[in-house]
């Protein structure tokens, strides 16, 4: 290999492309689709829709989410939360951010807690009329940005649409907020429990729904006890016609729910990044053939020499590993600057966009990946 660097080194490039490609892919469709959400018993979280006039899936209603709390025994918290993009002012130039309106539990259905201060509680998340409290929870970094990580921020008032708001947390830097990958900061709902009329915002189709299954129940289980919900309507809770949950709702798992419309791309990307790969590997391979015929005489020698056939298959596949290993290092390196150009290009709001890196998964991957080129 050394005698005939130029050989040596187009074989190792070309695995080195092929490997790195493949592997910066899989680190960035790894963490999205394969991997748990980042939070604890992930996989017990569920999103629910109503069904829309036209049969399709629609936002629900706060007065659902309400039955819903009251009457389920499936769910260990639930939680509502609709987009909120409030200007924050101040000393410096106005800022547009991405936040979230939730109710009190939205934390409590995640798991998380902030790093500073507390989460928010149940009563201040009412009407303002009704003793409520404006109250607002940062992203670190927000804090750090545009507070300069101040530890004195807790209790101080910040304006966000001209109404002041009171900052009673701070979110760890470690959150991964897969519901809404860009919000910056987060404040109640406020809606009012009573459901007062239909006509309120309380009956708008506009919120999403996840909630936490206890311990133990299934989706199976959690199916039976919406349906028995939606049949079995009680006067306590009265339904307007467009929320009449006629049909039940419709569940699935939170890691389903928000990889839905980015799946079917990810997964075109890699299987095309993985044929990248085998066009590199037929390269490799004539590449191989062609220096094996220059090579017959080599072997004849080893042959009268009386070296055995299986000896000299030890011998081929050793070198094709060497190859295989030091394109798959080099591509490993390739990797690493591949996945920080795709940090870069992806688009602002892309989900789990911080766990994407050459981690040790993707380090076996591309391990396994070189072995087998090797061997093959």
């Amino acid at each position: 290999l050394l005698k005939r660097p130029g050989f040596t080194l187009t074989v190792i490039f070309t695995l080195s492309l092929g490997v790195g490609a493949s592997t910066a892919i899989f680190s960035a469709v790894n963490p999205i689709l394969f991997e748990s959400l980042p939070y604890p018993e992930a996989r017990q979280m569920m999103m629910m829709w109503d069904h829309g006039p036209d049969g399709l899936r629609q936002e629900v209603t706060f007065g659902t989410y309400r039955e819903i709390v009251q009457r389920s025994r499936s769910f260990e918290s639930l939680t509502v939360m609709r987009s909120w993009q409030p200007t924050l002012t101040g000393q410096a130039e106005p800022e547009r951010l991405e936040g979230q309106r939730v109710t009190a539990s939205y934390f409590q259905v995640l798991r998380v807690s902030p790093r500073l201060g507390r989460s928010f509680d149940d009563s201040d998340d009412r009407p303002d009329d009704s003793g409520g409290s404006k109250v607002a929870i940062l992203s670190d970094k927000l804090w750090r940005q545009r507070f300069g990580a101040d530890p004195g921020i807790l209790g101080r008032l910040i304006s966000l649409d001209d109404d002041n708001y009171t900052v009673v947390g701070v979110m760890p830097n470690s959150f991964e907020n897969v519901l809404a990958p860009s919000a910056d900061v987060w404040t109640l709902l406020q809606y009012d429990p009573s459901l007062p009329t239909f006509e309120s915002r309380e009956w708008g189709h506009h919120l999403r729904m996840i909630g936490r299954l206890r311990s133990g129940i299934g989706r199976d289980e959690v199916s039976r006890d919406i349906d028995t919900i939606a049949r079995a309507q009680t006067p306590e809770f009265p339904r307007p016609a467009w929320s009449a949950l006629k049909n039940g709702l419709i569940l699935n798992s939170l890691q389903d729910e928000i990889t839905r419309d980015i799946k079917p791309a990810l997964l075109a990307i890699f299987f095309a990044v993985l044929l990248v790969l085998a066009i590199a590997c037929v390269n490799v391979t004539n590449l191989l053939l062609a220096r094996g015929a220059q090579r017959r005489g080599e072997f004849a020698i080893r042959n009268a020499l009386g070296a055995r056939r299986l000896r000299m298959v030890r011998q081929l596949i050793t070198e094709s590993l060497l190859l295989t290993f030091l394109g798959g290092a080099l591509g490993i390196l390739v990797a690493e600057f591949g996945v920080r150009a795709l940090i870069a290009l992806s688009p602002p709001g892309l989900l789990r966009a911080s766990a994407i890196r050459v981690d040790a998964t993707a380090l076996a991957f591309a391990i396994v990946v070189t072995t087998l080129i090797g061997i093959v």
